[in-house]
């Protein structure tokens, strides 16, 4: 099977989703060591969001010369999250219901979600769509994108890599003056299921670490890959935080996510270097948006059920790995129905809109 360039992007989501399924999976089992060992997954988010910059910028440059790039742009991202995160909304809403725990469906809760400004509401913004989070900073960095793009793209242009180090010098400057706010003003250091931990201005570095590393190893030819250095380092700043996540290092969990952005980086770096068709973990990949959606339903009902059952933590450590394999895989033909049956559609309906707003344009202002 021939590689193609961008197989290592369909790779980081693959990693991406096993981690972050990981660590929720983890947490349905009684023993704290398993617990412990699953935590680190929830850096995958970074590796997503990185992946997520990325594939904005080449998409950016690629579409440069459209009449309308930025509303193209909205119209695309909305057609591309909306749909099945509207699926989720109802989808939880009816388990939590049913369990009698739906206190945060208040109206104004969901519609923070509809409108995915959930982001800026802390009652909002994880209590929807379990995980919901993670949608609400991307929609907000989603926001930002065409003017953080080009204003960083252009000053690169002009000034060369000493741009990318002041855009993610800057990012940390908000990312620090938000930890150290946090705690100035609630009188302590950010929790990990904070607020403070998933709001826009935490993650904020990682975004930008994924513009920096695109214009500066993709576009500029720098960074080349090398398998043995870059996976040293991404494992030695995962292992960092998780010394911070497992130890629970409280003033440090407000940049655990900033160490984790540099580590997804070298992780990206460590897959295109390898240079090995999607494979298995590419086409996980590829539905990755759907497994991070729908996972939670698998993971927090019916295996619950199961693996809370098991008291024995020698029988609990030999099922964990097969149980999770088999989780996985139950998903992902779920997800491979869900991107058929949702996610393609609504991808095409986005770029149908957009066909037909460019031809209306053009009869009505013919060149």
């Amino acid at each position: 099977m021939p590689v193609r360039k961008l197989d290592f992007v369909d790779q980081m989501r693959g990693l991406a989703i096993l981690m972050v399924i990981a660590v929720h999976y983890s947490q349905v089992f009684l023993h704290g060591a398993i617990r412990s060992v699953g935590l680190p997954g929830q850096l995958g988010v970074q590796l997503f969001f990185i992946a997520s910059a990325f594939t904005l910028c080449r998409s950016a440059d690629s579409r440069r010369d459209e009449a309308h790039p930025v509303r193209n742009f909205y119209l695309r991202r909305y057609f591309r999250i909306a749909p099945l995160y509207y699926l989720g909304i109802a989808l939880y809403a009816a388990i939590f219901w049913a369990d009698a725990r739906g206190a945060f469906y208040t109206p104004g809760n969901i519609a923070a979600n509809v409108l995915f400004v959930h982001g800026l509401v802390p009652s909002a913004n994880n209590t929807i769509v379990p995980g919901g989070w993670t949608i609400g900073a991307e929609m907000l960095f989603y926001l930002l994108f065409p003017w953080l793009y080009g204003a960083i793209e252009a000053a690169w242009r002009r000034w060369g890599n000493r741009a990318l180090l002041a855009a993610v010098g800057l990012s940390l400057v908000i990312m620090l003056g938000w930890h150290f706010g946090w705690h100035a003003v609630r009188g302590r250091w950010i929790g990990n299921t904070d607020f403070g931990y998933s709001a826009l201005p935490a993650q904020l570095p990682v975004f930008v670490l994924g513009i920096a590393y695109y214009l500066w190893a993709w576009r500029g030819g720098a960074f080349a890959p090398r398998p043995w250095r870059d996976a040293l380092a991404a494992l030695a700043l995962l292992a960092i935080c998780v010394w911070i996540l497992v130890w629970r290092q409280r003033p440090l969990l407000g940049v655990v996510s900033t160490i984790a952005g540099v580590a997804g980086v070298f992780a990206a770096n460590w897959l295109r270097g390898l240079g090995r068709p999607s494979g298995w973990l590419g086409a996980i990949g590829k539905v990755s948006y759907s497994l991070y959606i729908i996972h939670f339903a698998l993971v927090w009902r019916p295996s619950a059920w199961l693996v809370m059952a098991i008291k024995d933590p020698a029988v609990a450590w030999a099922v964990v790995g097969p149980l999770y394999v088999v989780e996985v895989w139950l998903l992902y033909q779920v997800a491979k129905m869900t991107l058929r049956w949702i996610e393609t559609p609504a991808n095409t309906l986005g770029r149908t809109l957009i066909d037909r707003l460019e031809q209306t344009e053009k009869a009505q202002f013919p060149a």
